[in-house]
């Protein structure tokens, strides 16, 4: 088994190679800004080859394969005076060497529409994924979905330093397996207001209350309100500090009395530190409610945090490390492994990543990454290990 999972890195590293030779003769920018003032355009392309250990995360019997991702895509921005419009896509052209019926391709596209008058920022974003990889840390394997996030929001800025917004979020889940749709199809809907206070020219302290609305599309007795409230941080804080982080509480109150509630605390965002040019430290968490398909409960709890170290080693080699890890614990007690109690489950990921920019339009990288998962069910444990080599194009 280890001679043949060398052999397929090797194979791997050898077809990036390969593929990184013919861009490496000429490059061709296109700028459109010659024809159309304002407007920037720059194309890419990425050959990844990945070898999976275990690719439908399963605790026995798992199946290795190795993946070559084709990654072509685009990234468009307008800029008109203090306006912008951008958008980006890139599809991700997956096929399997040995599990050829996993072959697939991926679809993310994103818009945004930013409007920055002197005293009203509007800004109307909408996010796709069409994907087969697991949402959450729950689903396991190859599973197809399709999300879309529908976001409109608005901020009026009454002083310098004082600012009130109001956002909505309309967010659409859709599985491709029944089994799974049945469970948990649904359309998120969430409307919030907000007060910040400049506390840095670009860092903000902002104070939020946000009301939701899931409705799920044939599991209508899951259907359920949310409150949460919300402090927290946006923007530069510093010089080399930024954040996105937010901490509150959460209720989440079910239409049906047959179906468990939830309050308590709520985490979301990350932390980045940046005590040198050369190194970046960011620190992501969340705790939160997920929607789950185990046994007839509703949700599990997620907490977890990932920890990532950043280092400029020379000036066109970077190397990056992760270590993250959280705990899911499930609302009801569920029979499963021949036995019933509340399901708890912990997963831990680790890995480390070299970056090496051969050109400024022009970069490759080496992967590794081991996930794993333990559980009081012994039937949802797993450990997957995953090396991954790539080449970018990028004018």
């Amino acid at each position: 088994m280890h001679g043949t999972t060398s052999g397929r890195v090797a194979s791997a590293l050898l077809v990036t190679l390969l593929v990184l030779v013919p861009f490496g003769s000429s490059a061709l920018a296109l700028d459109l800004g010659e024809w159309v003032p304002g407007l920037k355009l720059s194309p890419f392309f990425s050959q990844r080859v990945e070898y999976e250990s275990n690719v439908f995360q399963v605790p026995s019997h798992s199946k290795d394969d190795l993946i070559f991702k084709m990654i072509p895509g685009f990234i468009a921005d307008y800029t008109f005076g203090p306006h912008s419009l951008s958008a980006g896509y890139r599809a991700e052209i997956l096929r399997y060497l040995d599990l050829t019926s996993q072959d697939t391709v991926h679809h993310i596209a994103v818009a945004q529409l930013r409007l920055d008058f002197p005293r009203t920022l509007l800004n109307l974003k909408d996010d796709f994924t069409r994907t087969s990889d697991p949402p959450g840390t729950e689903l396991t394997g190859r599973i197809l979905s399709t999300t879309n996030v529908l976001q409109p929001n608005v901020e009026y800025r009454w002083t310098p330093t004082f600012s009130t917004g109001l956002g909505y979020a309309w967010t659409d889940v859709r599985f491709d397996d029944r089994a799974i749709a049945e469970r948990i199809d649904r359309d998120e809907h969430l409307v919030g207001g907000a007060v910040l206070w400049k506390v840095a020219p670009k860092g903000d302290l902002l104070f939020d209350y946000r009301y939701g609305r899931v409705i799920f599309t044939t599991a209508t007795e899951r259907d359920y309100t949310e409150h949460i409230i919300t402090v927290g941080l946006r923007g530069d804080i510093t010089s080399k500090l930024s954040s996105t982080t937010r901490v509150g509480y959460l209720i989440r109150t079910p239409d049906s009395s047959s179906q468990v509630g939830f309050s308590g605390l709520f985490l979301a965002g990350d932390t980045t530190y940046r005590p040198t040019e050369r190194t970046t430290i960011t620190l992501a968490t969340q705790r939160t409610p997920q929607e789950s398909t185990f046994g007839t409960g509703a949700f599990y709890v997620t907490t977890n945090a990932i920890l990532s170290l950043s280092q400029q080693l020379l000036p066109k080699l970077t190397a990056i490390a992760r270590l993250g890890g959280g705990v899911n614990d499930y609302s009801t007690k569920q029979a499963a492994d021949g036995k019933t109690d509340w399901r708890v489950d912990t997963f831990l990921l680790a890995g480390a990543q070299i970056e090496y920019d051969i050109q400024p339009w022009l970069r490759a990288g080496l992967e590794y990454q081991r996930t794993s998962r333990d559980s009081n069910f012994p039937s949802f444990r797993f450990l997957d290990d995953r090396v991954t080599v790539r080449g970018t194009v990028q004018f």
